[in-house]
């Protein structure tokens, strides 16, 4: 049965990345929820997927240039500004404690392709086992070097390479890395290519697919995740087809 996880939290509905957005994730039924992970200034990892704050929040500026204090006075509401108002860009720390509250799994990218966070790796796992959630995480990222020091560091990570490229051999670069499963974008996922990552027992988790009638499709086919903007949704697609098959 394919895992759901929710992209940003449920942030179709919900502004992305807010505690709002994983508390009605959780609502949802899903398994899980996806974030994306920065470093301030003054050292702080905060939940935001831009290297700018420009998009996501009301204020302008470069996530590693501003300190805690400044992006935490910022309101994350964004394009949804018009029915959320004074959502936080919340610290990982405030999420992995709430997720200490349910059973979710979480999917944490690493987003140091653009930027060079140095000991990101190292600082992750280190907040990971200091709330005992080691069980439940997914490390992801579309930096392999990043995908590479995680797997030193740690032999039995959950761990996930990230691409968006057609030309791209999923099953070779999942086992090259020795990854737990890949992540692609469903814009560039075949069946044939999910069907090399199953022979080798490579799980396919797709983002970002919000389409009902896609969803049921690649489900069908045996799709390992996906990691969705409306997780209610693929949650009714997964119900449905779980009924038909009994």
């Amino acid at each position: 049965m394919s895992q759901i996880f929710a992209h940003r939290g449920a942030s179709g509905l919900y502004p992305e990345n807010t505690m709002k957005a994983f508390k009605e994730a959780e609502k949802s039924g899903c398994d899980g929820i996806e974030l994306d992970v920065q470093r301030t200034k003054d050292g702080h990892l905060v939940v935001i997927h831009d290297e700018t704050v420009n998009r996501t929040t009301n204020g302008k500026g470069i996530v590693e240039s501003l300190t805690l204090k400044q992006i935490r006075a910022l309101d994350a509401s964004y394009n949804k500004k018009k029915w959320y108002s004074n959502n936080k860009v919340p610290t990982l720390d405030e999420v992995l404690e709430w997720l200490g509250g349910n059973s979710l799994l979480c999917n944490i990218e690493l987003k140091n392709d653009k930027v060079d966070y140095k000991g990101m790796e190292e600082e992750v796992l280190q907040k990971i086992a200091d709330y005992n959630l080691d069980s439940r995480i997914i490390y992801s990222s579309f930096n392999i070097q990043s995908i590479i020091r995680l797997r030193e560091l740690d032999a039995s990570a959950s761990i996930a390479p990230i691409y968006s490229k057609k030309g791209v051999n999923p099953s070779l670069l999942a086992s090259s890395l020795t990854a737990n499963a890949i992540h692609a974008n469903h814009r560039v996922m075949t069946p044939a290519l999910m069907n090399a990552c199953q022979r080798m027992n490579i799980p396919v988790r797709l983002y970002t697919l919000n389409d009902p009638a896609k969803l049921k499709i690649w489900m069908n086919a045996g799709l390992g995740g996906v990691i969705t903007d409306f997780p209610d949704r693929a949650v009714k697609v997964r119900d449905s087809l779980h009924r038909k098959d009994k």
